[in-house]
């Protein structure tokens, strides 16, 4: 499979915190901030939180106050605010992986074009890439798309840019939702190994491929790549 899978690809679309970059941002505290902010506003409801991730929180609290266009907009800009706050204190001090930037640059150099998308916000992500150079074509973080991933909006948009179809791309990330993301739009999903996600929670998931980390992709890839041979 693994051969089949590379020769597909022409594209590879990478998630960012966790798979390229270790951020270590403070969920937990994040989370308890906007459910604090929910709480200031009024709007929280027992259970409120429970199945959510932290955005979608946030987007059914801006729900919750669709006939109140004014009020939507600061709670949006005010949930932004906390959020950031709490990213760019993490990422700040956050870096690449090890052998990560290399990897890129050998994915590049390999005729495979190379993409960023992102539930971070642009500036956390962008004060990583002022320190460490990750080369990429295209960068979509939440604040540049509508819809975020597992949407599959997210990479259906990163791959338009890249002019990339679907079944020649694949998305890469150390979440399950990286590979919902892939399924739903289409494209190959591969699952990147850390201490909190499993192979098997990849494989549940759907992923059509597991590998151990970023440089190891790059090395397989390369190397099933026709040229290669």
């Amino acid at each position: 499979m693994t051969g089949n899978i590379a020769t597909s690809i022409r594209a590879v679309v990478f998630d960012f915190d966790g798979t390229l970059a270790e951020t270590r941002i403070d969920f937990p505290r994040m989370r308890s901030l906007i459910i604090e902010h929910l709480k200031d506003w009024g709007l929280f409801e027992e259970g409120c939180d429970h199945g959510r991730y932290i955005l979608e929180i946030v987007q059914w609290a801006k729900e919750k106050l669709a006939d109140r266009p004014a009020d939507q907009e600061r709670y949006a800009a005010e949930a932004r605010q906390i959020m950031e706050g709490v990213e760019l204190d993490s990422c700040a001090r956050a870096r690449p992986f090890c052998g990560v930037p290399q990897a890129l640059a050998r994915l590049a150099d390999c005729g495979y074009r190379v993409a960023i998308i992102t539930r971070n916000c642009r500036a956390g992500v962008q004060a990583v890439m002022d320190r460490y150079h990750l080369h990429h074509e295209v960068l979509l973080t939440r604040d540049d798309v509508s819809e975020v991933k597992p949407h599959p909006t997210h990479l259906l948009v990163a791959l338009d840019k890249l002019q990339v179809a679907p079944p020649q791309a694949a998305m890469v990330g150390d979440h399950p939702t990286d590979i919902e993301c892939a399924k739903a739009a289409g494209a190959v999903a591969i699952g990147v190994l850390t201490d909190r996600t499993t192979r098997e929670q990849h494989l549940e998931a759907g992923a059509d491929l597991v590998v151990e980390d970023v440089p190891t992709l790059a090395a397989v890839l390369c190397e099933h790549r026709p040229e290669a041979g």
